[in-house]
C-alpha cells in the first residue's frame, strides 16, 4: 500500500490542517495496521469502500463498496486497529488540535457517527469529490483540498484556547490546575472551552498530547526512557509505563521494536501478509 503526506503549501491553512495523508492499494490482499492515540481529528475520505467500526474495540474494517463514504476519526484512548480487505483509494485530511470548529458548529457526537461527513461539512455535491478524485497525483488532490477548505473557513479558534495550546506546547503546562491559573480560569470554564472546541476534556487532551510526546521520542537511538518520563512530568515510571500499555497496547520498551514512521509523521504497525 502506498502512503504518501503532503504538508499544505497555503500559511493559512497551515494554522488548522497539519497535513494530508493519501492512501492507495490497487491489490485485493487483505493487510492491516494499527495507529495510536492522536490530539488531532482525521476526516477519512474513501472513494469507493464501506466501513464498519467497532468503537467498542477500535476497529475499522474496510472493504469494497460503491460510492463515496467520510468518517471522522478520533478521541481514542486506545490503539486504532484498521483490517484492509479490498482495493482502496483514500485521503486523510489530519487537523490540528480544535482546527474543525473553523470549519463547523456542528456537534461532534453528530459527527462522529455519521459516514457523510464531507458532505455534511463542505459539499453535498458529489461532483466535488469526483474532481478531486479525478487526478491520481496526490500533489494535485493536495491543492485541490486547499482551495476548498480555505473556501470554507467560517470561524476563528477562541483566544483562551489559542493561549492555552501555547502554555501547553511552549512551557510544558500538563496540569489542569496549573493550566487554569495561568489562564485566570475555573476548571469548570477550561472543561467548556476544551469540550466545545476540541470535543475531549482536558484532561483526556493533556494524556493524550504527553504520549504523542513520547512516542515521537522513543525510537530516536538512546533516549532514555526515565529521563522521557522526567521530562513529560509522568509521576513515576509505573504512571509513564501504565499509560503507554494503554494507549499503545505496549510497554514503551516493548513498542521500540515494532514501530515504523513514514515521513516523521505516521507512526504505526504495519502488516501487509499477502496471501
Amino acid at each position: 500500500m502506498q502512503s504518501v503526506i503532503i504538508i499544505p503549501k497555503n500559511e493559512i491553512l497551515k494554522r488548522y490542517v497539519q497535513y494530508f495523508l493519501f492512501f492507495k492499494k490497487d491489490d485485493r490482499y487483505s493487510l492491516n495496521y494499527t495507529t495510536f492515540p492522536n490530539s488531532n481529528l482525521c476526516l477519512a475520505i474513501y472513494k469507493a469502500n464501506d466501513i464498519s467500526y467497532d468503537n467498542k474495540n477500535n476497529l475499522c474494517k474496510i472493504t469494497a463498496g460503491s460510492s463515496f463514504k467520510s468518517r471522522i476519526y478520533g478521541f481514542h484512548k486506545m490503539p486504532f486497529y484498521v483490517d484492509i480487505d479490498s482495493v482502496l483509494d483514500q485521503i486523510c485530511i489530519i487537523f490540528q488540535p480544535s482546527a474543525l470548529r473553523a470549519f463547523t458548529n456542528e456537534s461532534y457526537e453528530n459527527l462522529m457517527t455519521s459516514e457523510f461527513v464531507f458532505e455534511e461539512l463542505f459539499s453535498s455535491d458529489q461532483q466535488v469529490l469526483e474532481r478531486i478524485f479525478e487526478t491520481d497525483e496526490f500533489s494535485k488532490r493536495a491543492e485541490k483540498l486547499e482551495c476548498l477548505l480555505l473556501e470554507n473557513l467560517q470561524n476563528d479558534i477562541p483566544e483562551k484556547l489559542k493561549e492555552a495550546m501555547m502554555l501547553i506546547n511552549q512551557k510544558n503546562i500538563f496540569s489542569i490546575d496549573s493550566l487554569s491559573k495561568n489562564l485566570k480560569i475555573s476548571e469548570a470554564t477550561l472543561f467548556r472551552l476544551f469540550k466545545n472546541n476540541l470535543g475531549q476534556n482536558p484532561k483526556s487532551y493533556l494524556k493524550t498530547l504527553r504520549f504523542r510526546n513520547v512516542l515521537n521520542d522513543i525510537i530516536k537511538p538512546q533516549r532514555s526512557l526515565t529521563n522521557l518520563a522526567y521530562q513529560n512530568q509522568y509521576y513515576d515510571q509505573a504512571h509513564f509505563i501504565n499509560d503507554f500499555k494503554t494507549l499503545a497496547g505496549f510497554s514503551p520498551k516493548q513498542l521500540v521494536g515494532k514501530i515504523s514512521v513514514n515521513q516523521k509523521d505516521l507512526t504505526w504497525i504495519y502488516n501487509n501478509d499477502q496471501k
